[in-house]
């Protein structure tokens, strides 16, 4: 096994697929946006868009073996948030909604079934 790099940029999460669980995900984007140049304000908006663009992987209450699996990539240009899990039954009006936030808050957006990119330009 190799040792991770001593500043990896690259944070990878797999947590239950249940509501309380995303603020572990919440953690991990702010650390990796501390190696960024983003505001504060910009910051309290990718989690909230990592928050809504995660609820619809969220499990229903009887599904305890769902996970969502989070990948936040920082590259010198942009920051890429990558969520994959199974969809949960999260009503249409719902999902339109948690996608219209995302939209809002980051530069690039990709959803399919089982995964959603999210992509924030970051500064020169």
């Amino acid at each position: 096994m190799t040792p991770p790099e001593r500043e990896s940029r690259d944070v990878h999460i797999k947590v239950p697929a249940q509501p309380g669980y995303l603020v572990l995900a919440r953690l991990a984007l702010s650390a990796i946006c501390r190696l960024s140049p983003l505001e504060h304000n910009e910051v309290a908006d990718l989690k909230l868009a990592v928050t809504e663009a995660a609820s619809r992987f969220v499990a229903d209450g009887g599904d305890a073996e769902s996970q969502i699996e989070f990948s936040f990539r920082l590259a010198d240009d942009r920051l890429e948030l990558e969520l994959r899990g199974v969809p949960g039954a999260a009503p249409e009006s719902e999902q339109e909604l948690s996608r219209a936030i995302v939209e809002a808050t980051v530069d690039e957006v990709q959803l399919d079934a089982e995964r959603a990119l999210l992509i924030k330009r970051l500064p020169a």
